[in-house]
């Protein structure tokens, strides 16, 4: 209980103190009249297009636990708004944990196994949101978008998106060798014996069923395929925060509507990367702070930013899954502390999710 609270604390205050950054560098006077002006009447729709977005991750990942087992879209649809539900009120995505257990419960797919395939969702993530920025910053550098952008942004921009690269290249790497080679997996699992005797099964359980669920990754065909599963997952978020750019007035900054959607394609892929570092609570800070920065390189004020990014997020990207999810688990009599509790000590057995579930645990 004190590491919950501790990774709570953490994360709140990561997120407040980004949020404090965001509104140091606004005029709060501009920011409530940002709030203000704006046109909600494209809000309903975006909200739509997202939660279509979500049926696409649903489909992505019927295709990576199709080794475990041929499991309906319209089973892990609600599950997976479950998830996203729980990463966004869980500190250090937790909510990862809480979906592949919540799976375990409904279908015959081990616990491990499963986060292993969502493990792969986010490299999957990465490399599509790497992609639309590689697409995108090039472009928008050309046009003269970025003039107005000071070195020391364009330097830190830079390191940032090596790091990332790397960082997704040499996941992407291991989990391939892992899911497709068994010398290597035998290696890289011969490095647990050095665990202590004691959690040494557990953990070495944990990490066979884990290399399971990574069977997906064992041709370049299935590299490709994942891509693009991918591509209309963030294609439809993007059209999301393309839609609430109009709401704001933010096309206006931008002399077509092409400009615009390469600004899109990168704001999308710098807020959402700022995302995947584990810290803040359901990405609260990182994103507002990220996003509000890419807009102010393209010449967009801090306040109309500031405004945009943390609407974008909080409402209509925040608060529906969560509303959805709350009400998904109160349909199934659940909660989300039993359910995160419960995700954290199955993760670690080589068998969960594969017994003792009682006819009314699967519908």
């Amino acid at each position: 209980m004190f590491i919950n609270k501790w990774q709570f604390w953490l994360g709140g205050a990561v997120s407040a103190g980004l949020l404090l950054l965001l509104l140091y560098q606004v005029d709060l006077g501009e920011l409530k009249d940002a709030l203000r002006d704006a046109n909600y009447f494209l809000l309903a729709p975006s909200i739509a297009v997202y939660f279509v977005a979500v049926l696409f991750r649903a489909v992505r990942w019927r295709y990576l636990l199709a080794p475990m087992g041929l499991i309906p879209v319209g089973r892990l649809y609600p599950v997976v708004v479950i998830g996203y539900m729980a990463n966004n009120l869980l500190p250090v995505r937790l909510g990862e944990l809480v979906r592949s257990y919540f799976l375990a419960r409904r279908e015959n797919v081990n616990t491990s196994s499963a986060l292993a395939t969502i493990a792969v969702e986010r490299v999957y993530d990465g490399i599509t949101l790497l992609a639309f920025a590689t697409l995108a910053a090039p472009w928008l550098l050309l046009l003269g978008e970025f003039d107005g952008a000071a070195d020391v942004s364009r330097t830190t921009g830079i390191i940032f998106l090596a790091a990332t690269i790397a960082a997704f290249g040499v996941l992407l790497a291991v989990f391939t060798l892992l899911g497709s080679s068994p010398a290597f997996a035998a290696r890289m699992g011969g490095l647990l014996n050095f665990v202590p005797t004691g959690p040494r099964p557990k953990i070495k359980g944990f990490y066979w069923t884990f290399v399971a669920g990574l069977a997906v990754l064992n041709s370049p065909s299935k590299h490709l395929a994942l891509f693009l599963y991918s591509l209309p997952v963030w294609l439809l978020e993007g059209s999301m925060y393309f839609m609430l750019a109009y709401s704001f007035g933010i096309d206006e900054h931008f002399d077509s509507v092409g400009v615009l959607l390469l600004v899109v394609l990168l704001l999308t892929a710098t807020s959402n990367l700022a995302t995947s570092v584990p810290s803040a609570i359901g990405g609260i800070g990182p994103f507002e702070i990220v996003a509000q920065q890419t807009l102010m390189a393209l010449g967009v004020g801090a306040s109309l930013a500031g405004a945009y990014s943390g609407f974008v997020h909080l409402v209509a990207l925040w608060l529906p899954v969560n509303v959805a999810g709350l009400a998904l688990l109160w349909k199934n009599n659940l909660s989300l502390r039993e359910m995160s509790a419960a995700s954290r000590a199955a993760s670690f057995e080589p068998t969960s999710g594969l017994a003792g579930e009682s006819a009314g645990e699967r519908d």
